[in-house]
């Protein structure tokens, strides 16, 4: 896929444990156990196309893979099956 629309990420990762914080752009950070995690990426506001390059770059923000990023906007991966992948990499 070459591009995806920002508010569709956003409105993914909101619904898998990520909160969402105002700043020049729209930083999302992964909540575990009702704490923030050091995990995170950032959104630009208003719709907008995000280009490949971009997604790849916040798919290592949140240490996934391209692919796993792609299955969690796409709501393949599941909250608590990314929570399981981060505690089996050791991150939360």
């Amino acid at each position: 896929m070459g591009f995806r629309i920002n508010h569709s990420i956003l409105k993914a990762l909101k619904k898998k444990g990520f909160s969402q914080k105002m700043s020049g752009h729209i930083k999302l950070t992964f909540r575990y156990r009702g704490r923030d995690t050091s995990i995170r990426t950032w959104v630009s506001h208003g719709k907008k196309e995000i280009s490949d390059r971009l997604l790849g770059i916040m798919a290592e923000q949140l240490s996934l893979s391209r692919q796993q990023f792609d299955d969690l906007v796409d709501c393949s991966l599941g909250e608590s099956e990314l929570a399981a992948l981060y505690e089996e990499k050791g991150i939360i």
